[in-house]
């Protein structure tokens, strides 16, 4: 009874220990952000001997989270791209067993269609 007690306990600290790991990593981020010299909120002058005055400043965007990265990966999973086709790959009738139908030129000879 008292080995499950300490193990329990065990488990319980080191559960908890996480969440102050996480909140420390957050404040550490905030902080770095905020001595870091590119706070969107403080606006500083170039200085004339490490900028020149015709560069362009840098995108400071993270980009997309990673909530947004993984739902575009499920809807390009989903939804597929069309494919890209060549310029000379025309609209033709095609004879198919099944009857006339209208496709790419590609698509008939690959379903074994003729060209009408």
């Amino acid at each position: 009874m008292a080995r499950a007690s300490v193990v329990a306990l065990g488990l319980a600290l080191c559960l908890c220990t996480g969440c102050f790991v996480f909140d420390e990593i957050d404040s550490g981020r905030e902080l770095m952000k905020k001595h870091s010299g590119q706070n969107p909120h403080v606006e500083r002058e170039p200085d004339p001997v490490s900028e020149p005055e015709d560069a362009e400043p840098e995108e400071t965007g993270e980009g997309p989270g990673l909530l947004a990265r993984v739902q575009q990966l499920i809807q390009d999973y989903r939804e597929p791209d069309e494919p890209e086709r060549a310029p000379d790959d025309e609209i033709v009738r095609c004879e198919l067993e099944d009857g006339l139908t209208f496709t790419h030129e590609s698509d008939c000879l690959s379903r074994g269609g003729s060209i009408l």
